[in-house]
């Protein structure tokens, strides 16, 4: 095994770079330089490589092995129809946010000429259309596949639904000079879950995209690979880490929270387990899950949280006049490089982080609805994440942030006043202060022990 490790991640805002030492299982060096990606990638690149060859010097890094990820095309912009909105476009919408994607919108049942307009309207790169058990019905699946082959989109278009169609599916997106990929279903039978394969294929195509554009392709000599897609690496980095390897143990189930500036991120690491009680509905949930808030960020989508707590609550909390809160959220959305500048707007900050990941994390969990009948009295919607114990915080907004363990605490579900969220009641918190997320996922590709070690020696509990 070589030595050293360069791990890079190509960003819209950041190109960053972690060292590692592989054979002490330790960082040995992180940094991060303003991104070039929309001028010439190779300028960060340069800045990241210089940094690592300070570290290690010369000799090491002409040895090391350089691998990256990036999200430097903005995310993968995505579209999900399905059947129903419990079972296929759910699983569909798991699928794409588990392969690093942005979803646009989620469509599902038979579509109308208004949803195709919709459609239409999205500046899609990518469409997930999904439906039906193994061997079941296909007139919607059909009707879908008639209008959306016919409709004006010029994506590729990935069908993961039930393949005894998948013959008249293709046949009718050629025939309009159209690209359509068919892989495994989705969900093939009641309570199975299949999303590997096309979230395989959903990284390949944002691989073969970003390399292609944003300067990228510039970059391709210096590096021996770029990998996936940064959201991917994180959700890859957190599955080991809550699963371990045969060698060492791993942390259990887990959660990982991600502010940025536009978008907060969770993914949950957990057995599908039913709540004690309750009766599951829906599609099945994955052991690793990822979704993204577009409305729940920062900077430019701080209003819509706003919004969604309401300014006077949350004025009141902060004991400041609604017209000053307003006014300062709009600073925010006006210059998304905006720095808190005083204690009043560093509350603000804090005040924004802990609302975006309070309401991240119940948009993620599932909840339970009570009923009555002869069958049961609960019925669990969502994913159940009441035995998850560990938390942990990454992104600008909470690494930089002067009390992370505030925001952070949003995860957890009140057991009087909240009975019904899904959500933990109490955990320890971590935060990926070094960036080594991304990298650790990068570096599951050389040695899994190697990348859980470095996880393990870089979080930071929080007190």
């Amino acid at each position: 095994m070589n030595q050293h490790a360069i791990l890079i991640d190509f960003g819209s805002t950041f190109t960053k770079v972690a060292v590692a030492d592989l054979a002490a299982g330790r960082m040995v060096a992180t940094g991060r330089f303003p991104s070039t990606v929309r001028t010439d990638a190779r300028i960060g690149l340069g800045q990241c490589f210089g940094l690592a060859k300070e570290a290690i010097g010369a000799d090491a890094f002409e040895k090391a092995v350089k691998l990256s990820s990036s999200s430097a095309a903005g995310g993968l912009r995505m579209a999900v129809v399905g059947l129903t909105p419990t079972l296929s476009n759910t699983a569909g919408r798991n699928a794409a946010f588990g392969a690093g994607a942005k979803i646009l919108g989620s469509f599902s049942g038979r579509l109308t000429s208004e949803d195709i307009a919709a459609l239409e309207a999205l500046d899609l790169e990518i469409l997930l259309f999904c439906g039906g058990y193994e061997n079941g019905a296909t007139s919607t699946v059909l009707h879908n596949a008639e209008a959306l082959s016919a409709a004006r989109l010029s994506c590729p278009v990935i069908y993961a639904g039930n393949s005894a169609v998948d013959g008249p599916v293709r046949t009718l997106f050629a025939q309009r000079g159209k690209e359509c990929f068919t892989v495994e279903n989705i969900i093939p039978n009641v309570g199975l879950l299949n999303t590997a394969p096309t979230e395989e294929i959903i990284r390949d195509v944002f691989m073969k995209r970003i390399v292609n554009m944003k300067g990228l392709g510039t970059v391709q000599g210096s590096i021996d690979q770029v990998l996936m897609p940064t959201p991917a690496a994180v959700l890859e980095a957190g599955a080991l880490l809550s699963r371990g390897t045969q060698q060492q143990p791993g942390l259990g189930p887990l959660m990982i929270v991600d502010v940025g500036g536009a978008t907060t991120d969770i993914h949950s690491y957990a057995e599908p387990v039913p709540f004690e009680g309750a009766r599951v509905l829906g599609a099945p949930e994955p052991y690793q899950k990822r979704t993204v808030e577009g409305d729940m960020g920062m900077r430019e989508s701080s209003i819509c949280l706003l919004r969604e707590i309401g300014c006077e609550k949350m004025a009141a909390g902060l004991g400041i006049a609604p017209e000053a809160l307003a006014a300062s959220i709009q600073k925010r959305v006006d210059t998304t490089s905006f720095l808190a500048d005083s204690d009043t707007e560093q509350r603000i900050e804090e005040a924004i982080a802990q609302g975006a990941v309070r309401v991240s994390a119940r948009r993620h969990a599932g909840h339970i609805e009570h009923v009555h009948s002869a069958n049961c009295t609960a019925l669990q919607l969502g994913k159940n994440l009441t035995e998850v114990h560990t938390v942990i915080g990454t992104g600008g907004p909470l690494i930089n942030s002067t009390n992370p363990r505030a925001a952070l605490e949003g995860v957890l579900a009140d057991p009087v006043k909240e009975p019904d969220i899904l959500l933990p009641r109490q955990a320890d918190f971590y935060l990926d202060a070094d960036y080594v997320l991304y990298a650790a996922g990068l570096l599951r590709h050389l040695d899994d022990d190697v990348a859980l070690t470095v996880m393990k020696n870089s979080l930071k509990k929080l007190p």
